[in-house]
Order: C-alpha cells, then structure tokens, then sequence
C-alpha cells in the first residue's frame, strides 16, 4: 500500500491483505495502513531586513545593497508519527488462517529505552511470550495456543515516525532596467535527517523489534543545488 506521506505503508494486518478469519471480519478492525496519529507541515519565507527600503542599510550604496540586500530565506517542514504495524505469530496450525495471523495481545506494551535495535524498549513486557498460548503474566504479547485466532488488533504498534525539513536562500539582482538574474540556494533534506524502516513484528523472530535499514523510499542524504534564472 502506497500514500502521499512518504508512499511507504505497509498493510496493518501483517504482510497480508487478507483477513486473519473470514468468519470474522470484525476481529480485523483497526487503524488504516496509512493512518497517522500526529502529522505537522509548515512553510515559511523570511525577507531578510537589509537594503532599500528595509530597517537596516536602507541609506547603503548599490554595491552594499546588491551585496547584502533582498535576501530571503524559504523553509518547508514535515513531521508526522510512524504508521501503524501489527504483531504476528506466523500462521499456526489452524487452518481456517487465510492471512497472518496476529499475536494475542494481553496487557499494554510499557516501551523504555527504545533503540534500533529494540524498537519496542527493553521493558519486561517487550518481551514477547513465544510458547503457544502460554501468559507469563508479564509479557504484552505472545504467540496463540495452537488452532486458535490471535488477539491483537491491527494497527496495535507503530513504526518510526518521518521529519524532514527544505530550506532556500535566494535573491534577484537587478542587472538594467527590468531584467534581472535570480539566485537560488536549496537544500533538500537540510538537515540530512535519515528516514528509518519499520521494525520486525513477528514476535517468534529472532530479529523481533529490530530495524536493519534506513527508508530511502520515504527521504533521501541532503542535496545541495544551485541555480540561475535570468528575467526580462
């Protein structure tokens, strides 16, 4: 599943877009794949107060006034929290499983400590219960007794959230009369805030709550470019 907040979502119920039961759809429900919780975008232009006409170097000479006059500085930003994952247990024994099936989910997961490497916290109910149906009273999820449906909801954890932030610097010299040579600095992804992957689900996994790659579908490393326009 793709969208236009970084076209990286994956579908919440697991890696499957069928449901866990088809004699009970309604277990399936939960938050869109492309649902997000918490989501900021921002623009802003700033006209640098130096040169004619501003509060500062208005009296200045043209050379001071081309050299340091008419700038602007241009900022879009964009922040918003990971998209929604779902705990899975593999397919067990039970064969009325069309998708994958989720883990069942018995108290609320505490996250401390969260890293790359353990997503989830190094908190005690992070660790997930991995004996079929076995509650050790501690662990927020575990694996589902043996033909039996798992408990969780979509959409139960969420991946890592997505900052990135654009900035320009730019300013039109006056060559003669109407014509003009327009400047351009940008800088995309200035910052070189990195995009990260969602981490592993599958709570029998030996790499469960980890994330091994950055998300190079959702950001990019900073570009710098540089460019002229000449108008007339």
């Amino acid at each position: 599943m793709t969208n236009s907040l970084g076209n990286y979502a994956l579908n919440v119920n697991g890696y499957s877009g069928a449901f866990q039961n088809y004699y009970d759809s309604a277990a399936d429900y939960g938050p869109a794949g492309y649902d997000i919780a918490h989501n900021f975008s921002g623009t802003a232009v700033y006209a640098l107060p130096f040169g004619h006409g501003k509060k500062y170097l208005s009296n200045s000479n043209r050379i001071v006034d081309e050299t340091l006059g008419g700038w602007r500085i241009a900022a879009t930003g964009l922040s918003y929290s990971g998209f929604p994952q779902s705990m899975t247990a593999g397919v067990s024994s039970n064969t009325n499983s069309f998708g994958v099936e989720r883990a069942n989910q018995y108290r609320p997961m505490h996250i401390r400590h969260r890293s790359l490497g353990n997503w989830f916290g190094d908190d005690p109910s992070a660790q997930p219960c991995i004996t079929s149906g076995v509650d050790n009273g501690v662990c927020a999820f575990g694996a589902p007794a043996q033909n039996t449906f798992g408990s969780s909801s979509n959409g139960s954890v969420r991946g890592p959230g997505f900052h990135n932030v654009d900035m320009s610097l730019m300013k039109d010299f006056r060559i003669v009369n109407e014509h003009f040579i327009g400047f351009r600095f940008d800088a995309f992804n200035a910052f070189n805030i990195v995009s990260y992957g969602n981490p592993d689900t599958g709570i029998n996994d030996s790499g469960f709550g980890e994330i091994v790659q950055q998300n190079a579908i959702r950001s990019v490393e900073r570009h710098l470019q540089f460019s002229l326009q000449y108008s007339f």
